[in-house]
């Protein structure tokens, strides 16, 4: 641990009550960073033309302004800091929940040989949250638990559990999930602020890569991504109810079962991205796609091509906008699918082209009025799909936290 971390934990521990094992960091509510530095400043900026002049100048600099933080496409790590006072040496268990029941709670097992330093009156350990897939915006709870660390003679003490500490997850989006296997690319849909001040709801829909490869000859599915942990998070954390596949047959070949296992509603759909999704047949299959999201026992649901890019994109773009999200967020969201390699560093021709964006406003744009919000032009555009007003009104009762 740096000298300047362990100068905050001496100050942290003067205002703690004497206790066997004691939370340290993060406590009383502290809010905890998750969306990555330098993507937080590759989204600031309000315009397309501001985030493509930005990536130009990180280029020029070699990297020095974004690329030069590896955190792309995954949540910030934190630290969860704990004082032993008696002799607890670990191994520890460490519980996060949103209750302080710790119902459902999130479970790590750090092992005696955890960072340590010792100081007078006790020794400070910590873990490091590397993948923390936390929601936006709630508060947490932690405590850690000692699993018979202490001796006595030659055995193992009790178990011995600290007191409960708690900390608050920053109010921005998106949330990145992480998991073992080769699956990256995963994000909550939900996090996002509307115009009308609600939210989306986490924990509901889930966008990201291909769960197993594809086919190599069209006739054999590809070979699993997942992890048996995997599944498990997947399906027992998450709640994953329906599996969207948005590939097409060549690369779903003989593919009948999710990679998520047989319980799992597979959904498997051809789509088309970008301005295809304004064609005659990209249309109806963007209607059949979004009524899997106005039928709520589909629910949780994961969404995926292969990359979690372009198909995946314009029907998470689509599912934005008309649920009212700003349309900065919205193409902001897109693009950190390609942070930090954005296509524009290789298309000077063409300064205002980034990975085809302008499809979605274009396309867009050609509904509705002067004046209308990119919400309603959403709206038409689906009506125009074929999707009820009904059904808009049911997607919305789904995915908006209800106004407070």
């Amino acid at each position: 641990m740096k000298q300047s971390s362990i100068s905050a934990v001496l100050l942290a521990l003067s205002s703690v009550a004497s206790a066997a094992i004691v939370p340290v960091s993060p406590i009383d509510g502290k809010i905890v960073a998750l969306v990555p530095d330098a993507q937080k400043k590759a989204m600031d900026p309000p315009t397309l033309q501001e985030r493509i002049a930005l990536f130009r100048e990180d280029r020029e600099r070699g990297g020095k302004v974004i690329r030069h933080d590896p955190l792309w496409r995954r949540a910030k790590p934190f630290r969860l800091v704990w004082r032993a006072t008696e002799g607890e040496s670990g191994p520890w268990k460490v519980e996060i929940g949103k209750d302080p029941g710790f119902d459902g709670a999130d479970i790590r097992y750090v092992s005696a040989n955890s960072d340590s330093v010792k100081i007078s009156g006790g020794e400070v350990f910590s873990y490091t949250m590397a993948r923390p897939n936390l929601e936006i915006a709630r508060t947490y709870y932690w405590r850690v638990t000692g699993l018979g660390s202490k001796e006595e003679g030659q055995k193992k003490g009790p178990a011995v559990h600290s007191g409960i500490a708690s900390f608050a997850t920053e109010d921005r989006a998106p949330r990145w999930i992480e998991i073992e296997g080769k699956v990256g690319n995963i994000r909550d849909l939900g996090g996002w602020r509307t115009a009308d001040g609600r939210r989306v709801r986490q924990g509901m829909a889930f966008r990201g890569q291909g769960l197993n490869q594809n086919s190599v000859t069209g006739e054999r599915q590809g070979r699993n991504r997942l992890t048996v942990e995997d599944v498990k998070y997947l399906v027992g954390t998450l709640g994953i109810k329906t599996d969207l596949d948005l590939r097409n047959k060549g690369e779903t070949a003989d593919l009948s079962e999710s990679p998520l296992g047989p319980g799992i509603r597979l959904i498997l759909r051809s789509s088309y991205s970008y301005k295809g999704i304004f064609s005659g047949i990209g249309k109806k299959t963007m209607a059949e796609n979004i009524r899997v999201f106005c039928d709520e026992s589909n629910y949780p649901i994961y969404f995926h091509c292969i990359s979690g890019a372009d198909r995946t994109g314009s029907l998470a773009y689509t599912l934005l906008a008309v649920l009212g999200v700003d349309p900065h967020d919205i193409e902001t969201d897109w693009e950190s699918t390609f942070y930090p390699d954005i296509p524009d560093d290789i298309n000077e021709a063409d300064p205002e082209f980034w990975r085809r964006e302008s499809h979605f406003t274009d396309g867009i744009a050609t509904y509705g009025e002067e004046g209308d919000t990119w919400q309603r032009r959403a709206e038409l555009y689906l009506l125009d799909c074929g999707i009820t007003k009904e059904e808009i009104a049911r997607l919305r009762e789904i995915l908006l936290e209800q106004a407070m």
